[in-house]
């Protein structure tokens, strides 16, 4: 099955805002390539302050249609091709306590920690990425606190940070995502894990809460839509870990959270580079 392809060049501080815009239009999947994190091997990277938006379609007509409107061409892409070059460019990973590491290669888990084997197929999250580990990091230490915490993971995607969850003791996870490939690749993720956690595509609100510690590792802007949902999932004394941050856009979603009942986790913001992970908690 073929997929299509739109590469849009934009000023790094748009990307967001151009990718949640593409999402709108029709995208199944959206990847930011801002110069951070492991790149494609062979994939064309962006220029110094700039950033690279790429828009994966299903459907050809949406494609053209929201390439045509960024005077960019569409491009027929076969989803082998892209999961076989993902492969090419990813090694195991220690963040926290966790190991991530390829399916397809073979790598003895370090003492101590807890190994996910990933398979990340057409969806996002690897674990190379600043978001992504400075989550995975920050989780590692929620639960080193709170070990029987109920966690919720917002926008799942392959379900790395659900699966870790449960492989770091939360006895009940649940991961959402409104992307159906995502939920199939992070319910095949879990099986290859051998762990069970609940994914589906209802939206936030609609998850089986209240929750003790919630994941979110999505843009900003969405990180501000979604804020009085997921902080209605919270129960007293909960946490959620909010990523997908650049650093200029703090204090937005910082004072978006505030606005719906929560308050800064004293020593719990994380950054790296440019990227900042925001801890919350419900007093």
């Amino acid at each position: 099955m073929a997929s299509w392809s739109a590469t849009i060049d934009v000023v790094r501080g748009e990307a967001e805002d151009v990718a949640a815009a593409l999402m709108e239009e029709g995208a199944s999947g959206v990847e930011v390539r801002d110069g951070e994190g492991m790149p494609m091997p062979g994939a064309r990277q962006p220029a110094a302050g700039r950033a690279l938006v790429v828009a994966w379609f299903t459907d050809r007509e949406e494609g053209a249609a929201a390439a045509g409107r960024r005077g960019v061409a569409l491009e027929e892409v076969p989803d082998q091709d892209w999961g076989e070059r993902w492969k090419e460019g990813l090694e195991p990973l220690r963040i926290g306590r966790v190991f991530v590491r390829p399916s397809w290669i073979a790598a003895e888990t370090p003492p101590g920690m807890v190994e996910v084997t990933l398979d990340p197929g057409m969806a996002f999250g690897t674990g190379t990425h600043p978001t992504t580990s400075l989550c995975l990091a920050a989780l590692s230490g929620r639960l080193d606190a709170t070990p029987r915490a109920r966690v919720l993971d917002v926008g799942t995607g392959s379900g790395l940070l659900a699966i870790a969850a449960r492989k770091l003791g939360a006895p009940v996870v649940v991961g959402n995502d409104n992307d159906p490939i995502a939920i199939r690749v992070a319910l095949e993720n879990a099986a290859l894990n051998g762990v069970q956690v609940h994914f589906d595509g209802r939206d936030v609100g609609e998850q089986p809460g209240p929750f003790d510690l919630v994941l979110a590792n999505i843009l900003a802007n969405t990180l501000c839509e979604l804020a009085p949902a997921i902080a209605a999932q919270l129960a007293p004394g909960g946490v959620v870990l909010l990523s997908g941050i650049l650093t200029p856009q703090e204090d937005e979603v910082r004072a978006a959270y505030a606005a719906a009942g929560l308050r800064p986790l004293a020593g719990g913001d994380r950054r790296d580079g440019e990227w900042s992970l925001l801890a919350m908690e419900r007093p």
